[in-house]
This record gives C-alpha cells, structure tokens and sequence, in this order.
C-alpha cells in the first residue's frame, strides 16, 4: 500500500511539473556556406545602451542560446568576424519561447527566423517584405565599412570618395526599405509593437535630415501613420516624440539666436540656458555614456575647461535617462556645467538638428551660433575653438 501511496505521488508530482510554465527559452541556429569560429552574440537594450546578455561560437555552422527569461524581451542578434556586414537584426524572448534560425550566407537579412513569440512573427512579416533589398544592403554596409577600414589607413581623396560612393549607395537602399516597411504598417493594426516601430523609424528619418536629404515621400507615409494613432496615444510620450520627428520644428541654423529652455543639474536645480549662462562663449556637448566618440572626447574637453575656463564655459548635455546619466557623471568626473531636460536626442538637442551624438554647438556670448558639428576625433574640438582660444 504504502509503494502505491508513494508512487501516486510520484506521478501527481511529475505531472504538476509538466503542467507548470516555464521560463526557459531557446534559441538554436544552423546556417549553411559560413566558416566555424566566428562569435555571434545576443545584446539587450536599455536606454539605448547595448549590454552583453549572451555569446555562442560558430561551429559546424551551428550556433544555440538556453537561459531563463520572466518576461517578453527584445534582444538584438549580432555576428563578429571579417566576413560579416555589421548589421543586426532583433529576437524576441519570452518564457518558454522557441526559436530557430536558418540560412545561407553571411547576410542576416535573408536568414529566416522561426518563433512562437508573436513579435517576433510580426517581426518576420516586416523582413519578408524587404526581399532582396536587405541583402543588397547588407552587401554595401559591408563594403561600406571595408572602405572606412581602407581609410583609417590611407586617408586621401581616392578613399574618401570610394567611402561616399558606398554611403550613398546603402542610404539609397536604406530609404527604399523604409519605405517598403512603411507601406507595410500601413496595413498592420496599431499596437504597441507598431507605435514602437513608428518611433524607430520617424527617428532614424529625423536623424538621416541632418546628414543627407531624407525622400518626402517617406515623411508623408510617417505623418500619415502617425495620424493614425488615437487622441490619447498622440499625447503619450511615444506619440509626442514621433510628432516632433515627422512635423519638426524650424531648426535653429548657424547664425541666428541660441534656443532657449528649461534645463537640470543633477541636484534637480533649474536653468534657463540662454539666460543663465550669458557673457562667455558657451560649448554645448551633446553626449550619452554609450556613446564612444563622447567619452573619448572627455580628456580633450578637460583640457580645454582648465586652459580657457575664463573665455569658454562647457555645458554637457546629457541624452541618458537620469540613473545612467547619474552613474556616468560618477564615472567621468566632469568638472564643468552638467544639464539634461530628460527628453534624449529629441529634447534641446532636436532644436538645433542633432543627427546623433556627440554633437556640439559653439555660442557667442551674445547668444548666437557660430559652428555646430558631430563627431569627434583626437584634436577636432581644439581645431574648432582655435579662433576664441588664442
């Protein structure tokens, strides 16, 4: 009786087991015609900062993720080595979710992706559409970014040209797909995955303005979407944010009066920067802690704030939420003004038609532009002030 009793419960047992949800995930990958050896990797996202989550090497062109997740999760799929093009492409994780990758070739576009994580099954609708355009693309990121190589190592007009051409041969293709993709929401129902991807792309449009002449018939299809959305969603943050991407304000050109607005130091203190900080040339410094030209741009900065510190006031102006931002000025110890207005790229820095990050605006001390600029590179920003540091 009592092997009975204990064998019945052994089985009550197994079967609770089998009955209870589980949080694993699995992701496994098998693509044809690639080298061993290679690293893919998986990546998540958190105010726009990408964080190792997990990595896997390439062998008999097999690659496989296991871990446990509480939650749906957007992770974005990486492959390092020499042969690839540096794109990626998004995996949506949730509990208990199975996912397979198959494929021929280095380029991820045209890899297929099996999920029964319905994002990710939204997801695929969006690559299928793209067909043959996503490889095309893949092909000129890749020659594009041999080309920077070749240039970092020769920099002259022959290679500078051969880097132009392949930009915009990829932009080209860039804006077809974003097109393409736009069409296809067009006839997709508004989700939150779809305000989502509404903001991604009114952002890239927002930021492709400031370095190149974004197609007009893409900013209509993004006005048309964002019509779409419902009264409340159009006052949420997204829907706030996508307004200011596709009906941009007039931006402030090199020239005319600096914008004025509402700033915060870390201590929560409250400044009008146009008004506060008159009577000095100001550098305005556009910056976010996982941006890597930012922070290399730092050990400059400081020697120019303990030299002209009397003739220029740095202000950096973070686009990080308040807890990276927070931990980043703990970590860089920057002895100047420190603000944010905690609206990212799209706040003060949209004003004057920040295309990304680093990006710097150079102040007379009456209030009027005098040079704006991205990027950085060892010595630019001496370069620039040299005319107000002499």
């Amino acid at each position: 009786m009592k092997t009975k009793i204990a064998l019945t419960l052994l089985l009550i047992a197994v079967a609770i087991k089998a009955c209870a949800p589980s949080n694993t995930f699995k992701i496994v990958g098998k693509i044809e015609g690639i080298a061993d050896g290679d690293v893919v990797q998986l990546r998540t996202v958190e105010n726009r900062l990408l964080s190792l989550f997990m990595q896997d090497t390439i062998r008999d062109g097999k690659f496989s993720f296991e871990g446990e997740t509480d939650s749906l999760q957007m992770l974005i799929f990486s492959v390092n080595g020499d042969n690839w093009p540096r794109t990626i492409f998004s995996v949506w994780i949730s509990p208990g979710s199975r996912t397979k990758i198959t494929g021929n070739g280095y380029y991820l576009s045209s890899w297929s992706i099996k999920s029964n994580v319905k994002e990710q099954q939204e997801e695929e609708i969006y690559r299928d559409a793209m067909g043959e355009l996503s490889s095309r693309f893949d092909s000129l990121y890749f020659l594009y970014h041999k080309s920077l190589d070749r240039m970092r190592q020769v920099d002259n007009d022959s290679t500078r040209a051969e880097s132009r051409r392949c930009r915009d041969q990829f932009n080209n293709i860039n804006f077809i797909e974003h097109q393409k993709t736009l069409e296809v929401m067009a006839t997709r129902p508004v989700t939150e995955s779809w305000i989502d991807r509404l903001a991604l792309y009114a952002g890239a449009a927002a930021a492709s303005m400031g370095y190149f002449s974004y197609p007009e018939e893409n900013i209509k299809l993004l006005q048309d979407l964002y019509n779409r959305l419902s009264d409340e969603q159009k006052q949420g943050e997204k829907g706030q944010l996508i307004h200011r991407y596709v009906f941009p304000m007039e931006i402030i050109q090199e020239g005319q009066p600096m914008a004025d607005a509402e700033l915060y130091d870390p201590r929560g203190n409250t400044f009008k920067i146009d008004k506060d900080f008159r009577g000095k040339y100001l550098l305005l410094d556009f910056w976010g802690v996982g941006c890597a030209p930012c922070i290399a741009a730092f050990p400059e900065m400081k020697e120019i704030h303990e030299a002209y510190s009397d003739k220029l006031t740095i202000i950096s102006i973070s686009t990080d939420s308040e807890k990276v931002w927070k931990e980043g000025l703990e970590r860089h110890q920057l002895p100047w003004v420190n603000l944010t207005d905690y609206l990212g790229i799209q706040g003060y820095a949209s004003l004057y038609g920040a295309p990304g990050i680093p990006f710097y605006v150079l102040i007379s001390p009456d209030g009027i532009v005098e040079k704006m600029w991205a990027g950085y590179k060892e010595g630019a920003l001496q370069e620039k002030l040299k005319d107000i540091l002499q």
